[in-house]
């Protein structure tokens, strides 16, 4: 059994142990901590199977292979000098914090040996299980990928991609909330009460999407469809 440690528990880290948790076949050991005493018990307290770990130094004791940071990206730094005075021989790094690449990592655990880091980025679906999880690495050991991908496809997909990823997916729930809020917006605006604009925009919204999933029909073509000469779409 793996001991896996989640070094922040805010609105991902925590969505990701819940999740972890739900899966009874998925047979690991889940520690949390949160620089935040209070948060950390909080969801410590809310979730069943997930131990506290009070200070980073239980990290040798307590033998933890995966180490998941969940900080902010401007925690980071400080929070890899305290875990550079550890023993961190043979573990695992996964960092969430995507505007920290790997050769930063690396050089924040420069003096660790066998130290495999993996840098990854989910998006805010992952409370709802839906996320895409990007993943990228520099010669992780094909057991280790493998594991991350399946502690990972407990909140949704995973792909081994990143580049792009981050506009196409871990920035893109802003812009359709954004959308969602504009449209909504317009509707209370008209009349419409806002449960009754939530649900009608959503319904929308959600049946193009599968429309276009399950189409064979090119995009354009789709759009010029419904945009009929003289139409209220055109």
């Amino acid at each position: 059994m793996k001991n896996i440690l989640f070094i922040g528990l805010g609105y991902m880290g925590s969505s990701l142990v819940k999740w972890i948790i739900a899966n009874k076949n998925f047979k690991v050991k889940l520690y949390g901590h949160d620089a935040f005493k209070e948060l950390q018990d909080k969801i410590v307290n809310s979730l069943d199977n997930l131990t506290a770990m009070d200070s980073l130094e239980e990290i040798e004791s307590e033998k933890i292979d995966f180490i998941i940071i969940g900080t902010r990206p401007n925690a980071i730094d400080e929070l890899c000098l305290q875990l550079n005075k550890l023993n961190l021989k043979g573990k695992t790094i996964v960092s969430m914090a995507n505007a920290i690449n790997i050769e930063q990592l690396e050089f924040n655990f420069k003096n660790q040996s066998d130290l495999t880091i993996i840098r990854m980025m989910l998006n805010m679906n992952a409370s709802l299980r839906q996320s895409v999880t990007a993943i990228a690495h520099k010669n992780a050991k094909k057991e280790k990928l493998n594991f991350v991908v399946k502690l990972f496809q407990n909140c949704g997909i995973v792909e081994i991609n990143f580049g792009t990823f981050i506009a196409i997916s871990g920035c893109l729930p802003s812009y359709v909330i954004s959308f969602f809020k504009s449209i909504t917006d317009y509707a209370i605006e008209k009349g419409f009460k806002k449960e009754q604009a939530f649900r009608i925009v959503e319904t929308a919204i959600i049946g193009s999407i599968k429309n276009c999933s399950n189409s064979e029909v090119d995009l354009r073509t789709m759009i010029n469809q419904i945009c009929v000469p003289n139409g209220s779409t055109i």
